[in-house]
């Protein structure tokens, strides 16, 4: 069997045999949890380091429910993605996850099961069924705590996640009845002889759908929520996984089944741009309010989505270039930010702004290595979120959406000025006794690799963007696409 269809099924199968090792052998879910992210690990390497020239796979042939797998340059970045932080956070949460750790790792690997399937298919049958496994366990994650906040949040994210996916279910099953194909490339081939109205509602009922899971404003009420209270090294993988394969999957419908051309005369790219800049500008102004780490990285995300979506939206290589590289570059810095808050909370169980005053002296390099990332979030130099702050608003002058680059420049005075303030209260002097609970490596390691790719990929960009720079073929010339699905 294919590097590429193990992808999906390791994960799913390491649930599976979590399960069964919850009731009967307990004692193996370190060998097994680990044993399976290394050897999962390798296997995403594999097969990103192997997109080019892209590779189908059909797995089954039972009408609806067979499964073609794609792998190219776009789908090979964000496998890229999983493999940077899926054994860091896996690693981490060993160690951080105190109760239902078995429950917590089943829920996991199949969030990321879910996401890989998302990933890779090729029709949209089944990027909805993978869209909904990747949803139901991650809502499942974000009540896993149990406590007030977390049920709560739990319940608006299963709420808005479900109206989500009502929209993208009834765009599907609609395109289905027009294009008698669930086949994206065969959809795209269908869709050309489609009236433009007809194409307009489809689309919008994508975009909607699409957007409640992203949590672009003002859609976005239910996410600073689902991550207040859930565990950390989940909100790792939800800032950098979750809400990109939500992006991913819109991004991939709009550009292989609607093509660059529809997306500009109907107005959806200008759309777009002008939805991305409302975003960041209101998720910044929100998150500098914030007193709950949590919630203020939570706002932070929303605003650098923003700046993706602006970034895939603009429509040109560059566009595609940065928003992709952003991608990428953020699961880093957020991953890294996160990580750093868990560890607070792991020792003293800071999860407020005030709580870390005076932390900066007593964690020296994790402190270090929170104000590289954040300084990187902001955009910059010379690290990676620079390198990617500069390639959209390029783009974006190119386009000619010279609003976009202005505003994106003010977007980052914005988040400047709240990450400061968080900086300045980590290394403000105390008179206050800390009690310190030791995070050992096991915490400050997965933390600390995380944020040295802050600096490896701002200093040498050239390394991920050598796989980057591939996307845009596929994506503003959807015919390379379709014939190479299709077998021409």
């Amino acid at each position: 069997m294919e590097a590429a269809v193990w992808v999906i099924i390791l994960p799913l199968l390491t649930a599976f045999f979590l399960g069964i090792s919850k009731l009967y052998f307990k004692k193996i879910l370190f060998p097994l949890v680990t044993g399976s992210a290394i050897i999962y690990l390798y296997l995403l390497i594999s097969v990103s380091t192997n997109s080019y020239p892209p590779k189908v796979y059909s797995v089954g042939g039972w009408g609806l429910l067979g499964i073609n797998l794609m792998v190219d340059p776009f789908a090979a970045m964000f496998l890229l993605i999983i493999a940077i932080l899926f054994l860091p956070v896996i690693l981490f949460s060993l160690k951080y996850i105190k109760i239902d750790k078995h429950d917590y790792f089943i829920l996991t690997y199949l969030m990321i099961g879910g996401i890989a399937g998302m990933v890779l298919t090729a029709d949209l049958f089944n990027l909805y069924v993978f869209l909904e496994v990747t949803s139901l366990s991650s809502c499942a994650l974000v009540a896993i705590k149990k406590t007030d906040k977390a049920i709560e949040g739990a319940f608006k994210y299963l709420i808005m996640s479900t109206l989500g996916s009502f929209f993208i279910l009834l765009a599907t099953i609609l395109t289905y009845h027009l294009a008698g194909t669930l086949n994206m490339a065969e959809i795209a081939l269908e869709f050309k002889e489609l009236p433009f109205k007809l194409k307009s509602i489809l689309m919008a009922l994508f975009v909607f759908g699409y957007a409640l899971k992203i949590g672009l404003i003002p859609l976005h009420a239910w996410l600073p929520d689902a991550y207040e209270d859930s565990p950390i090294p989940y909100n790792v993988l939800s800032s950098g996984l979750v809400m990109k394969a939500a992006v991913y999957a819109l991004i991939r419908v709009l550009y292989i089944i609607f093509g660059i051309d529809f997306l500009s005369e109907s107005g959806m790219l200008a759309i777009g741009v002008f939805w991305g800049v409302i975003t960041f500008i209101i998720a910044h102004l929100l998150a500098f309010q914030q007193t709950n780490l949590n919630r203020l990285l939570a706002y932070s995300s929303i605003a650098q989505i923003a700046y993706i979506t602006i970034g895939l939206f603009v429509g040109t290589d560059g566009g595609l270039i940065g928003g992709s590289f952003h991608i990428l570059n953020h699961a880093i810095m957020k991953g890294t930010l996160f990580l750093v808050i868990g560890i607070f909370y792991y020792s003293l169980s800071a999860i407020n702004i005030k709580d870390i005053k005076g932390l900066g002296y007593q964690f020296p390099i994790i402190s270090f290595t929170f104000v590289v990332a954040s300084l990187s979030i902001v955009g910059l130099p010379p690290f990676n979120g620079f390198i990617t702050k500069w390639l959209i608003i390029e783009a974006a002058l190119e386009a000619g959406f010279g609003y976009a680059a202005f505003f994106i420049l003010v977007g980052t005075f914005l988040s400047l000025t709240y990450y400061l303030k968080v900086i300045v209260t980590l290394y403000t002097k105390t008179e206050k006794k800390i009690v310190i609970k030791d995070p050992g490596l096991s915490l400050r390691l997965p933390t600390i690799f995380l944020g040295s790719l802050c600096i490896v990929f701002g200093i040498v960009p050239s390394l991920p963007l050598s796989l980057i720079n591939k996307i845009p073929q596929f994506l503003l010339d959807h015919s390379e696409y379709i014939r190479i699905l299709l077998g021409g």
